[in-house]
């Protein structure tokens, strides 16, 4: 028992220590956005003699960093809501349902995780339907990405609820779609957040789709609104870091938050019973 105890110590300062270099790059990023410039060139982890807040006065205005988080909140909401829902829906069919195309379809929505993006036929596809260049045709896209995983994390959730649920509420005189909003979707709390929360921060980090299919740079989100940024102050890196710092706070707010609820959703499909 001891033996185990000691385990678990030398365990859990071996992971404080690989958390605290963790955090490294993020502490370089803080320090350096409230240095001088002359300073903050030098990349050292150390805390400036003056703390120049001015800098953000300066990444804000200029950094159009207000229009930014408009666009990548305009988009990703939008986003997580339509990946959930049509996630939500097929993960109550697949593992409900079984038969050779619930199987197909479930390996052919899973193998969406590994397949790369093709930017070409998407490209044209976007431009056919005069979606190019416009926030929805992101939307689209980024849920065609998400839906796979998610899909995938639910499935395995759904597949642990009981099927005397079903039957209890088909007695009830429910029929399918009464029974997954009355019965089914209430259960899939733990993992609904789990789901959110991911796509929120896929969506909010997203640079790839954004750039390829938004031409405009008043419809850019806030990664590319750093890239912007950066091609007009290249060797203020004072500035860059503050704009990197300030596009991440709603991802820190929102794994800071949800971090329970990822952990729990993650293992609650892991386990049957």
């Amino acid at each position: 028992m001891k033996k185990i105890r000691r385990q678990n110590k030398v365990l859990e300062i071996v992971l404080w220590i690989f958390g605290l270099l963790l955090l490294i790059p993020f502490l370089l990023v803080v320090l350096t956005s409230v240095k001088d410039s002359q300073t903050a060139g030098l990349f050292q982890l150390t805390l400036p003699k003056v703390l120049h807040f001015e800098n953000y006065k300066v990444v804000w205005k200029e950094g159009q960093i207000l229009h930014g988080f408009l666009n990548s909140t305009v988009i990703a909401v939008p986003m997580c809501a339509l990946s959930l829902g049509c996630s939500a829906l097929l993960s109550f069919y697949l593992a409900r349902v079984k038969s050779k195309f619930s199987r197909f379809l479930y390996m052919f929505i899973v193998m969406g995780m590994t397949a790369p993006l093709s930017i070409v036929t998407t490209f044209q596809l976007l431009k056919s339907m005069s979606l190019l260049n416009t926030r929805l045709g992101v939307i689209l896209v980024q849920t065609a990405l998400e839906i796979p995983f998610t899909t995938f994390i639910m499935v395995g959730f759904v597949e642990t609820l009981p099927r005397e649920l079903d039957e209890a509420a088909t007695l009830d005189g429910c029929g399918p779609y009464r029974m997954f909003w009355s019965v089914i979707l209430p259960l899939l709390k733990p993992v609904f957040v789990t789901t959110l929360i991911l796509a929120f921060l896929d969506s909010w980090n997203d640079a790839q789709v954004s750039l390829f299919f938004l031409s405009d740079w008043h419809k850019w989100t806030m990664p590319l609104n750093v890239f912007r940024f950066y091609r007009y102050y290249q060797k203020e890196w004072n500035y860059i870091f503050g704009s990197v710092f300030l596009t991440t706070i709603p991802v820190l707010i929102a794994y800071l938050f949800g971090q329970k609820y990822i952990i729990d959703g993650m293992t609650a499909g892991s386990v049957k019973g």
